[in-house]
């Protein structure tokens, strides 16, 4: 079985670090600008601390580069390259194809989901261009999964948990479109989240104000085996703008998932929380498109996370000026201090702290009551679990020791990642006369920590038994984690990836490239922002580049690429007897046309410019 990598996000370093700890295998983290989460940059120097503490692990940080760029942008862009290098990062995930032609750092090139990897020939392509992974889209079936498998030889990353985008990653324009705030940039307002009035050609209001566009969070927890049996190595958690106990708690629950999986780091967690992928952000679970069949995917009561189901509310009575109470039937227990949203016929109605409990009787400090009989209850936020998530125990490596002991010097085999390394340290001590009491002190004193070493004495032989004094046990224990460190850095380097930092003629890559591009009839193309881009588009034998959408938005343009799709959703299918009747999507004065390419089993999203004449 090939070594895996578990994928964190992190808003910042200090997620990152929380993230290595509960058992991450790499991170992937933004600089102060270009990454596709705009309120999630860090600095270099940020970044570079973060480096150092996860390559301690063997663990690797990867740099989210990976908005569309401009010409204006591309020199510092370029500066951001080796700074990101310097400070240790090491690989660099990418959307724009300027940063192949830039002069860059031996550093490797991750395709980011954002270049909307779906078919075996844009896989194929991917890699000839020199990208070293490929971040597939989320909307893959096992079955996809395996043919771009057999297509390819880089290492393939997937999504396993978090927020899923509606449109196919790298095509979606609605946020652009609608606010001026472009996905593709960083800035996504995520209007995909928004309520809107379903509507029929004849202005049948199908269904009012709902987050028919919203989907269930992905989880595949269940289904890693299946994932590595298809080919995935990288699993991947969404969430760079999400809490730091959102990941530590989901970050820990994969990690547990995979623990008798041979992993790409070192060491183990050391959190004792039990993780329960239920009590922190999310808006419902779904495996997706996994199985390639299609399902129940919108988000339930509201496109926020409701939390974790607790109960029905069985009565509501006023205390006076202050506060409300309620009861409610449910085995689970709510505490002082959790955070409670309530749901009524498909909407949220309130949600408020939980400020004195006793039994199934729950006090809210609120003096208009925000439930009544019938609701259903969430928690969003279990104050004791939040406690428990506080303080996480630094990520430790554990290392057998055996110890053989002769005249002037102690010989210490230790088991490093299935090797086996003897470190031989010069060392004065008597004969002993209790061999036994002489062993038991040894094995006490190297079997301790330090640094980020656990370790366990397993024997201790020799022609002779010494016996040696506490303190120089001690410092052989020190000095034993010293040169581990630098043993294991050594090995770190060894295995880095290398990439050859040249510029590639792409001319060799038309053909193939004319294959790649026939998915969604090549709109993809209007991600070109800038000259660099545009000379590799050339190169693969397209003429006529137009500007990126942000720049020239055309005025017919299919705004989002859909998988999902809301005539299956409302029981409409026409490939299940339903009807081929018109739909829009109305949200205050603006409405969205929807169109239907069976033979692609997808939706397109228009702008309605009918509607605005």
């Amino acid at each position: 079985m090939p070594r895996v990598e578990l994928l964190s996000p992190a808003r910042n370093s200090e997620i990152g670090i929380a993230a290595i700890d509960c058992g991450a295998d790499s991170v992937y983290i933004a600089a102060p600008k270009y990454g596709a989460r705009l309120a999630a940059g860090n600095s270099f120097e940020d970044i570079g601390t973060l480096c150092s503490y996860a390559h301690k692990f063997g663990a690797k940080i990867y740099l989210t580069l990976n908005t569309i760029l401009y010409d204006s942008e591309l020199e510092e862009a370029e500066k951001y390259l080796w700074t990101a290098y310097e400070a240790g990062i090491d690989a660099v995930i990418v959307q724009d194809f300027s940063l192949l032609k830039m002069h860059r750092p031996p550093i490797p090139l991750f395709a980011s989901t954002q270049t909307d990897i779906r078919t075996p020939e844009k896989a194929a392509l991917l890699e000839k261009m020199g990208f070293s992974r490929l971040i597939l889209a989320r909307e893959l079936s096992l079955k996809q999964i395996r043919e771009i498998r057999k297509a390819t030889s880089v290492e393939l990353e997937s999504f396993v948990h978090g927020a899923l985008c509606v449109s196919c990653s790298g095509q979606c324009y609605l946020s652009q479109k609608l606010t001026g705030r472009s996905a593709n940039r960083g800035e996504c307002a995520q209007v995909c989240r928004s309520n809107y009035d379903l509507v029929d050609g004849d202005g049948n209001i199908l269904l009012k104000d709902s987050p028919i566009l919203s989907l269930k969070d992905l989880n595949l927890s269940n289904r890693l085996e299946d994932l590595v049996d298809a080919g995935i190595t990288s699993f991947k958690i969404e969430g760079r703008l999400k809490n730091i106990s959102y990941v530590k708690n989901i970050v820990r629950k994969y990690d547990l998932a995979l623990k008798d999986t041979p992993r790409t780091s070192w060491g183990r967690s050391r959190s004792t929380f039990i993780p329960d992928a239920e009590k922190t952000f999310n808006r419902g679970y779904t495996e997706f498109f996994l199985d390639g069949k299609r399902g129940d995917f919108k988000s339930k009561d509201a496109a926020k996370g409701m939390g974790e189901y607790i109960g029905t509310v069985t009565g509501v009575r006023g205390g006076g000026n202050s506060f409300v109470s309620f009861t409610y039937g449910s085995d689970k227990d709510i505490h002082n201090s959790d955070g409670l949203c309530f749901a009524s016929k498909g909407r949220v109605t309130a949600g408020f702290r939980a400020n004195s409990c006793n039994g199934r009787s729950v006090e809210l400090f609120t003096k208009d009551a925000p439930v009544k009989k019938g609701d259903l209850i969430y928690r969003n936020l279990d104050a004791a679990f939040e406690k428990q998530l506080e303080n996480t125990p630094p990520r430790m490596i554990d290392i057998n020791l055996d110890v053989f002991l002769s005249d002037g010097h102690i010989a210490i085999s230790a088991n490093v990642q299935d090797k086996s390394k003897t470190f031989v340290f010069f060392l004065k001590g008597d004969r002993a006369q209790n061999p036994d009491m002489a062993k038991s002190l040894i094995a006490k004193q190297l079997g301790k920590t330090a640094k980020h070493f656990s370790f366990t004495v397993n024997s201790i032989g020799g022609d002779d038994i010494y016996f040696y004094k506490t303190s120089a046990l001690n410092s052989i224990r020190a000095e034993l984690a010293e040169n581990l460190q630098q043993y294991l850095e050594e090995e770190r380097l060894r295995l880095k990836a290398r990439y050859i930092a040249e510029k590639k003629d792409f001319s060799s890559l038309k053909d193939l490239a004319e294959e790649a591009f026939k998915e969604g009839g090549g709109s993809y193309l209007r991600n070109c922002s800038n000259r660099l881009s545009k000379e590799v588009y050339k190169e693969l034998g397209f003429g006529d580049i137009k500007p990126a959408f942000e720049q020239d938005p055309p005025k017919d343009a299919i705004l989002m690429r859909c998988k999902y799709c809301i005539r299956y959703q409302m029981g409409l299918c026409k490939k299940e007897g339903g009807d081929s009747r018109p739909l829009f999507l109305k949200n205050g004065d603006n409405t969205l046309a929807l169109e239907f390419d069976c033979s692609r089993c997808e939706m397109l999203v228009r702008f309605d410019y009918l509607c605005h004449v």
